[in-house]
């Protein structure tokens, strides 16, 4: 078993968004844990970006075929993961993107992992079905909190409100699984 963690979030994300996304994706990747994400633009892409260049490997759970790129400003992110990581789809090869497509995957996102973290999600996002699947699916779900009046933070807040843990260091989250996954996991 590997330490998988989702990193989802909002498409349109907010420079803090970004700069989370980078931070946290590199954190977990250089932790040890594998970075999971739908690999939409905004915080999934940044994340991904990121746990790549950190030397970490990478899944890339798509809703169309493992052939078809999505966004297609996404090409050299696809091609990378594929590269060092990989791709996966309950689509067959040819399928393109359908906007019904994505919330259906989320519950493969968040079922490959022990966590989901919600870096950044307005009040009706996503990233929010992807963590309500994990909480159904008896996993763990970690939000960034944000500022009380971005509307970009609204459902990361409410997360945490909620019960779901703060994440502001990746430690915050791979600590939580040193236990479980002896040798696996650095929390520097």
């Amino acid at each position: 078993e590997e330490p998988a963690i989702a990193v989802v979030g909002t498409r349109d994300c907010s420079p803090y968004g970004v700069a989370c996304a980078r931070k946290l994706g590199h954190g977990l990747a250089a932790g040890g844990a594998m970075v999971v994400s739908g690999l939409a633009k905004g915080v999934d892409a940044e994340a991904s970006r990121a746990a790549l260049r950190s030397g970490g490997f990478v899944v890339g759970v798509l809703g169309n075929g493992v052939d078809v790129v999505y966004p297609h400003s996404s090409r050299s992110l696809y091609e990378d993961i594929a590269a060092a990581g990989a791709l996966i789809s309950e689509y067959p090869p040819g399928t393109e993107p359908v906007g019904r497509h994505f919330p259906v995957r989320n519950r493969i996102i968040s079922g490959l992992c022990v966590a989901t973290l919600v870096v950044e999600a307005p009040e009706k996002s996503g990233a929010l079905i992807t963590a309500e699947t994990a909480l159904e699916q008896g996993r763990d779900v970690f939000a960034v909190p944000g500022p009380i009046d971005a509307p970009g933070s609204m459902g990361c807040n409410r997360l945490i409100r909620d019960g779901a843990g703060l994440a502001a260091e990746a430690s915050d989250i791979l600590r939580e699984y040193a236990g479980r996954f002896p040798g696996k996991l650095s929390l520097d």
